[in-house]
């Protein structure tokens, strides 16, 4: 793997190396939101809000409204992409992307300084909001977000809402059959896929049945990496003092001596250099 994407953030093998990915097929979805109960139920989250994305609501099902009355739904969550923003900008390394396809956080290594989630470009910013698919815990300040279920993964088993859906809306497997899937099911309703190449390509795709407006997903274009938007005062302020504590300071620091071209895309996201490993 870290011949194909380059060496900006840790990679991992959780079994066999094998990509997987999750289909959301928008044509068959009722809204029930079995999927977003089951997310919380195996992760115990409890069920409080369903209808904001949160540290303890990986997975939303957009309108946020009530099942059947809405004639579309839309899967809202982290779609683990091929080439994870999140983990490029992390400065302590707790963000791994594995082979198999999930991008997972590392909660005790993450000091909370929330590159992760003004990053990601699945995320919609405001000056005065940020919604994003990584969310910050408002106890431990730390992110948090879908994991693909990588702990039963390692036992070769479908992600919990995958296995709670009750009209197939959602199906798991190796991602060249669901590329493959996805793309013959987008055929036979007249529609099209989303996810496999935007931000370069990710590990959930969807077959929208409708035009893309219609779900209101947002448009990302197929860059690789493309340029993130952390605050440059946040960075700055990162540098001169302790905001997330002498321990992630000095973790920090060490890594930046270990990896410096990994400061690259932190400091300089607008420098491109297609000799660069991750244009690869």
């Amino acid at each position: 793997m870290s011949e194909k994407i380059g060496s900006l953030f840790p990679t991992g093998k959780l079994i066999d190396g094998k990509p997987r990915a999750i289909l959301f097929d928008a044509s068959k979805c009722i809204g029930c939101r079995q999927c977003v109960h089951a997310c919380k139920d195996w992760n115990d989250h409890p069920r409080t809000t369903i209808y904001d994305l949160s540290s303890t609501n990986w997975l939303t099902m957009e309108p946020p409204v009530l099942e059947g009355l809405s004639p579309h739904w839309a899967r809202n969550s982290c779609m683990h992409c091929e080439f994870p923003v999140c983990a490029a900008v992390c400065p302590v390394e707790a963000i791994t992307k594995y082979e198999e396809g999930p991008v997972v956080i590392n909660q005790e290594v993450c000091i909370g300084c929330e590159y992760c989630i003004y990053a990601c470009p699945w995320g919609a910013l405001s000056q005065d909001d940020i919604r994003s698919v990584v969310s910050k815990d408002e106890v431990t300040g730390k992110a948090a977000k879908c994991t693909m279920c990588n702990d039963r993964l390692k036992e070769n088993k479908k992600p919990f809402c995958v296995e709670a859906c009750p009209v197939e809306a959602l199906d798991f497997g190796l991602k060249e059959e669901i590329s493959e899937k996805a793309g013959k099911r987008a055929r036979e309703v007249g529609g099209s896929t989303y996810g496999a190449e935007e931000a370069g390509g990710g590990h959930v795709i969807y077959v929208l049945k409708e035009k893309r407006e219609t779900y209101e997903i947002r448009r990302i274009s197929s860059e690789k990496y493309p340029r993130h938007r952390i605050p440059l005062s946040l960075m700055i302020k990162d540098l001169l003092t302790l905001r997330c504590g002498l321990k992630g300071k000095m973790r920090a620091l060490k890594l930046a001596l270990i990896h410096p071209h990994r400061l690259l895309y932190r400091y300089w996201p607008w420098w491109r250099d297609r000799r660069s490993a991750w244009q690869k």
